[in-house]
């Protein structure tokens, strides 16, 4: 450990308390993702296994959400299968803008599949459909920041790099890229931050919103309603971690800030 802070030390030219912190929050960081990583591994496990079951109504996934949507009043909006590129960026998500339900139909199928699985996602994506339609606030927020949240911190070392190179190699400037970089890239990560900390009370109502549509429209019987609550019990538990490890980037960040402004 102390040859490891001492490395950062001379990295960063910092020394004593921030680059223990640093060297500290950084090691969480790693922790923390690995701990993301493995509650995703559980998701697509859960996932799997649920979308081998057959679901009793029988409704593929498009037809799931459209049936729950036309129940509702809301004929306005469309559910299609997502395209490759789309699905592997997003996955199955609402598009606010277009107000649009893509679901996957590659990985992890589940336009066409007669699954419970299927289901459950069809529905909880129509469940936030609804709650944007019905105005939540919240739920609005979250699916239009949504693609900074899924890009803003994956670009915020990236842009740092950048701006370091700029520095040092390209312009040899005192440092004002560097700072620009860092600033970008804040503004990245506190926009994925939001996303990450609205993912939790969105994804719960529209959970429980979706359990209770499936239930009103007997989409599922009892024997698989609860296999769906286990399935988007263990989405809630991933969003808790990715929000504690957002957390932790930030305080990275401002560390990093803090070292920037000690040293010179």
């Amino acid at each position: 450990m102390n040859e490891l802070i001492e490395l950062v030390s001379e990295t960063m030219g910092s020394s004593g308390m921030l680059t223990i912190a640093y060297v500290f929050v950084s090691i969480l960081v790693v922790i923390m993702a690995i701990v993301a990583g493995v509650m995703k591994i559980i998701i697509m496990v859960r996932y799997a296994k649920a979308n081998k079951m057959h679901i009793s109504s029988n409704h593929t996934g498009v037809e799931a959400a459209r049936y729950v949507l036309d129940k509702a009043g809301y004929s306005n909006i469309t559910v299609k299968k997502a395209g490759f590129w789309r699905e592997l960026i997003f996955g199955n998500y609402y598009n606010v803008l277009t107000k649009t339900i893509y679901l996957r139909s590659f990985l992890f199928q589940i336009d066409d599949r007669r699954s419970v699985t299927a289901t459950a996602i069809a529905v909880q994506k129509a469940a936030i459909a609804k709650l944007c339609e019905d105005g939540d606030r919240q739920t609005l927020t979250r699916n239009r920041l949504s693609l900074i949240g899924i890009f803003g911190p994956f670009l915020f070392i990236p842009l740092l790099l950048l701006g370091v190179v700029l520095d040092f190699f390209v312009l040899q400037t005192s440092g004002v890229c560097s700072l620009l970089s860092l600033a970008v890239g804040g503004i990245l990560l506190v926009a994925g931050f939001i996303v990450t900390l609205l993912n939790i009370p969105v994804e719960k109502k529209a959970n429980a919103l979706a359990l209770e549509m499936m239930k009103e429209y007997e989409l599922a019987n009892e024997e698989e309603l609860p296999v769906m609550k286990k399935v988007f019990d263990t989405y809630i538990i991933s969003y808790v971690c990715d929000f504690i490890l957002e957390v932790l980037r930030i305080i990275q960040f401002i560390l990093e800030i803090a070292i920037k402004i000690n040293k010179k």
